[in-house]
């Protein structure tokens, strides 16, 4: 911990580590995501912003989770996948579309290969 912030990817890994909870099941962390993409939607819709933080931190949570499992709690597996997606991520343009998401330039070339190779290596 560094000046009083948790390492997040740690952090999540030993919650389910801690509790035997390695199990992957993509039913199981659909069914968690979508609860809290609903409790994100409700705050939403209300207005609620201390509702919608808490809403996005658990969805990020859980998908965490989701990666810790995918990756047999393999936390260097899961950080090289997060790191895999933020680099294809960076390629990006600065433009937007109409709806405001970032667009991918003509020769965009995503992360699936290397999370390929990581989950490979699990």
């Amino acid at each position: 911990m560094m000046d009083g912030r948790i390492d997040f990817v740690n952090e999540v890994a030993d919650w389910n580590i801690n509790r035997d909870n390695l199990r992957y099941s993509p039913s199981l962390e659909y069914s968690l995501l979508d609860e809290e993409v609903n409790e994100y939607m409700e705050a939403g819709i209300t207005g609620d912003l201390v509702g919608q933080a808490d809403a996005l931190a658990d969805i990020a949570v859980v998908a965490l989770g989701g990666l810790t499992k995918l990756c047999n709690g393999n936390v260097l597996a899961v950080q090289d996948i997060l790191l895999a997606v933020t680099a294809a991520n960076n390629t990006k343009s600065s433009t937007k579309d109409s709806n405001g998401k970032i667009t991918k330039p003509d020769n965009f070339v995503g992360p699936e290969r290397m999370i390929r190779d990581i989950l490979n290596d699990c």
